[in-house]
């Protein structure tokens, strides 16, 4: 073997080793990094599992506290102490588990109210009685109510000269970080409605509107939340009760003019903002449809016949067949 050979081969040799030391100090760090990043993701795996189990813990704690409660305080003060520990879907189940009891308890509650002596002594009282008069309620009996409602999530309203409690959805609205925005949506279409009530005593105590926006609201969660517990409830709210009233008016606050039977410029307007801001909500594709009717008769609806004042034909039709026409526009959306 010649000199040539023999550096030919040795450099060879010294480069592969060269390599091979390489490739090792390469492997040793991986074999390290893999080796810690199992004990780093370890610690990890355990916390969660010890969340779920201390959860667990949590959402057997709330059910006995459910199934002994004799007032909603006792489940709310559970709530504000625990909720944001259980994680949202367990937060969820537990809020719709205070609106069963709602459910359950506000014809008791509201049917205390009647009892000796309790409206007497709240209608001497300023309004409206919150936490902050309550406990200046003279009569132990009637305060130590009051304040068990209130601190149970109801408030008190004053109907027709009647004092009695409905539940006060804006209260779960504290709760709003640990929900879902389902559950979330569905809370302010109620809040809305128990702050101030679309109707009362067959008249709109709210604007034309404002009752536009709370049925645009009510649709809205239609579309975006088909899968949710609350959707027949909203379904109903914004069919039966907030497109009805928007289209048919109410008793004490019709949509036509007693004294030419034209509809009321405030109606009209309204009917025609919500179809130009909201063109593809069945709220919106419904004004515009009405306005469209109307305009063929000059905005006249309604006409004096043999049977006294009954609404014209083609009105009578449209507003009779409003909700299977707001269903099926529903379903198409």
């Amino acid at each position: 073997m010649n000199s040539r050979l023999k550096q030919f081969l040795y450099r060879l040799f010294t480069v592969c080793t060269v390599i091979g030391l390489m490739g090792c100090s390469k492997g040793e760090p991986n074999d390290n990094a893999a080796r810690a990043d199992r004990a780093v993701k370890q610690p990890a795996t355990t916390e969660a599992v010890e969340k779920s189990s201390e959860q667990d813990a949590l959402i057997h704690k709330f059910k006995t506290v459910v199934s002994t409660a004799k007032e909603a305080s006792d489940i709310v003060s559970f709530l504000n102490e625990n909720l944001n520990k259980a994680g949202q879907n367990n937060a969820d189940q537990m809020v719709r588990e205070l609106y069963a009891f709602y459910a359950k308890d506000l014809p008791t509650s509201q049917e205390a109210f009647f009892g000796d002596n309790v409206q007497n002594v709240l209608t001497q009282m300023d309004w409206p009685i919150t936490s902050a008069n309550a406990a200046s309620i003279t009569d132990e009996a009637v305060r130590q109510l009051v304040v068990t409602k209130l601190s149970g999530g109801y408030k008190l309203v004053w109907v027709e000269g009647t004092i009695y409690p409905i539940v006060d959805y804006s209260n779960q609205q504290k709760y709003s970080m640990y929900l879902s925005k389902p559950l979330n949506s569905y809370i302010a279409l109620k809040a809305a409605e128990s702050d101030e009530p679309a109707a009362m005593d067959a008249g709109l105590v709210i604007s034309w509107n404002e009752l536009a926006s709370r049925a645009v609201m009510a649709e809205t969660f239609l579309k975006q939340y088909a899968d949710s517990p609350e959707y027949t409830e909203v379904e109903s709210i914004y069919l039966d009760t907030y497109l009805r009233m928007y289209i048919n008016g109410l008793s004490n606050t019709p949509i036509f003019d007693s004294n030419h039977f034209k509809i009321i410029p405030e109606v009209k307007a309204s009917y025609k903002k919500v179809a130009a801001e909201n063109p593809d909500t069945v709220t919106g594709i419904m004004a515009n449809r009405f306005l469209e009717i109307l305009a063929k008769s000059d905005d006249v609806g309604m006409m004096r016949g043999p049977a006294g004042t009954q609404l014209l034909p083609e009105v009578k039709k449209f507003q009779k067949n409003y909700r299977q026409t707001a269903l099926n526009l529903l379903k198409e959306a």
